[in-house]
């Protein structure tokens, strides 16, 4: 059975001693597994101590006060949400960057109505969420211009726009504890939207990814070490060069677990094209005959052709257009 690779983030800083042998590990293990761990990636200990603490808090609130800022009530998708059915067992929120209100007016392009702010709680939570959104940009961009360079492409490639803030969004969940004695799904198999996600955990337990042949590998809950997973724009901007990793968490029990994941993604109004250069692998299956259903915004190995971020996150939340329906088209 495959392991997971650990990389340690200092090293790939400019100047770091042994960087360019990093760069080769990295480049690596986002072609075969799409999936690491990351140590010594810069943010305090005393910040994602903080971001666990304020989600145990929030998620401990009675129901009326989290439902109050219930997600159906935002204009731009923020807020607090609960999924219960066959695939999906938790309750989370959803933030992002905050945007002036009324970031889309008549005659710009829809997705801008997913910009705007967020329905905070409390201003000390306020506080500890966007710091530690801040931090985890930091990170983003570090991979991402490591990346750049694995890629043969400039150093900035990744960076965001001077025109507008890229489009970061950061989910709280807790899992629910569970009363049977067969685990169930937290959250089904899937691929995340986005260049990569960063997340951090508890020390529950329960999260698993997938590897290139199939078999589905646990992720040890270590303190202050993110998990790292290649998304599905990374995977078309590549044209399969790098593996979107599909993931899941079996709920571990009777215990909750709680888990941040932080998604770095390109300004809304950011074009992503395929790029062209050998060595891609368009229809490099995931999982055997009969595996599970992978949720995928884009099937593997479908072209899209270049087009808008923020159209196809658009379709995703503002239409509803999930898994294979809100497959990209040129814009």
């Amino acid at each position: 059975m495959a392991t997971l690779v650990t990389l340690d983030a200092s090293a790939l800083r400019d100047g770091a001693p042994g960087r360019a042998g990093v760069l080769r590990d990295l480049d690596d293990v986002c072609r075969d597994a799409g999936f690491f761990l990351l140590r010594n990636h810069g943010i305090p200990g005393g910040l994602w101590e903080a971001m666990l603490e304020v989600s145990v808090r929030f998620f401990e609130r009675p129901a009326e006060e989290k439902e109050a800022i219930d997600l159906r009530g935002s204009s731009n998708f923020r807020g607090f949400s609960r999924m219960k059915n066959l695939r999906d067992w938790r309750e989370q929120l959803h933030w992002g960057w905050e945007w002036p209100q009324g970031a889309w007016t008549e005659g710009r392009p829809e997705y801008y109505r997913l910009a705007g702010g967020n329905p905070w709680p409390d201003p000390a939570f306020a506080l500890v969420v966007s710091d530690y959104m801040k931090a985890a940009q930091g990170v983003g961009l570090l991979l991402l211009r490591a990346l750049a360079g694995c890629l043969s492409l400039p150093t900035g490639y990744f960076d965001p726009s001077p025109d507008e803030p890229p489009y970061l969004l950061l989910k709280q969940i807790c899992y629910y504890p569970q009363s049977g004695s067969t685990p169930r799904s937290g959250v089904a198999p899937h691929c995340d939207w986005s260049w990569i996600t960063l997340l951090l955990q508890d020390a529950t337990g329960g999260l698993e990814v997938q590897d290139s042949r199939g078999d589905w590998l646990p992720v040890p809950a270590e303190p202050g070490v993110l998990a790292v997973n290649t998304g599905e724009l990374l995977e078309i901007l590549t044209r399969g060069r790098y593996r979107a990793a599909p993931h899941r968490v079996i709920n571990p029990g009777s215990r909750r677990r709680i888990s941040v994941p932080t998604f770095i993604n390109p300004p809304l109004a950011a074009r992503v094209e395929p790029l062209e250069f050998p060595g891609a692998v368009p229809d490099r299956p995931i999982g055997p005959p009969g595996a599970d259903h992978v949720h995928r915004v884009v099937p593997r190995g479908v072209d899209c052709g270049p087009f808008t971020f923020g159209e196809s996150e658009w379709r995703r939340k503002g239409m509803g257009l999930w898994c294979h329906d809100a497959q990209c088209r040129g814009a």
